[in-house]
């Protein structure tokens, strides 16, 4: 692959589990430097509105996290993972939970070991992020694992349950599309027992997803404990796929539950769902200051 974003790494792709016969892969990008040491990890969740999306699907891919890992010699790491309405949430989870297990199973250190520079992980230094609804699975595995994680970023994360278990009175993007969308591939879905998707990223994934925000057939999930060095997220205030209002209620909730550490901070910025794809890190002040504690305890 020789997408600019991705252009200072090398590529090893593998199953991380299967279900049934279909295997789920996970990609993992190790920086072309020779490694000085063991390289901290970056674990990324891609978005799609859990419904769609792959992990190397490059325009949901975020050039500023490229650009982190290159300047902290880190290590990305950023799985698959069944989708809706062929999965359920649960089974979702699920897989984030087995691929948590995997990163730290003897099959992930001997790949990383056996590539043509031989390299090495510092599990001790796991930093979580993901974009839409990406970053939903980002705070919840920081939340699952605050432990094992130093901190963790989400950008426009979908977070707030309500926000998509009801229809919109302003559709994603300013572009209402037909209900009938959702309601004929859900259809096809649902004559498709047994089937699993881990991957999609055609024409047609998009607007259903569209589709099944627009009319509330989407929710989320929310966690309740934090990493040590926090959560930072980032969203913009034309946003909307995920209204940015949402978020801000959920981050006030979290803060008001009194935890000690630097619990969750939320930086907001003009720009619509996405608005952060072709950035750079080095460019951007505002998002080095948003991401400084998260980076500074991630590498600590």
């Amino acid at each position: 692959m020789t997408d600019p974003k991705i252009a200072n790494f090398d590529l090893i792709q593998t199953p991380y589990k299967k279900v049934g016969t279909h295997e789920i892969r996970t990609d993992i990008l190790i920086p072309k430097a020779a490694p000085t040491g063991p390289r901290p990890v970056i674990l990324r969740y891609h978005g799609g509105g859990l419904v769609m999306g792959d992990s190397l699907f490059m325009p949901f891919f975020p050039h500023w996290l490229s650009d982190l890992a290159t300047k902290h010699d880190a290590i990305i790491v950023s799985p698959n993972y069944r989708l809706l309405p062929q999965a359920t949430s649960p089974e979702i989870y699920d897989d984030i939970e087995d691929f948590w297990t995997w990163l730290h199973s003897s099959e992930f250190s001997a790949l990383l070991k056996s590539h043509s520079v031989p390299t090495e992980a510092d599990l001790t230094r796991i930093l979580t992020a993901g974009d839409s609804a990406g970053g939903l699975l980002s705070i919840y595995t920081a939340l699952s694992h605050p432990r094992s994680i130093r901190a963790a970023m989400a950008s426009y994360p979908m977070i707030e349950p309500g926000a998509f278990s009801t229809p919109r009175a302003n559709p994603p993007f300013a572009h209402s599309t037909p209900e009938s969308v959702y309601e004929e591939y859900m259809a096809t879905a649902n004559s498709e027992t047994g089937s699993v998707k881990s991957s999609w990223c055609v024409p047609e994934s998009l607007t259903f997803m569209l589709a099944a925000a627009e009319y509330g057939h989407l929710s989320g999930f929310v966690g309740v404990e934090f990493p040590k060095g926090g959560i930072a997220v980032i969203h913009g205030r034309q946003d909307s796929v995920v209204p940015v209002g949402d978020v801000e209620a959920f981050v006030e909730k979290a803060q008001g539950l009194g935890l000690e550490g630097p619990g969750i901070a939320l930086t907001v910025r003009e720009g619509e769902h996405g608005f952060d794809g072709d950035l750079r890190f080095d460019e951007e002040e505002w998002m080095r200051e948003a991401f400084r504690g998260v980076i500074g305890a991630w590498l600590e």
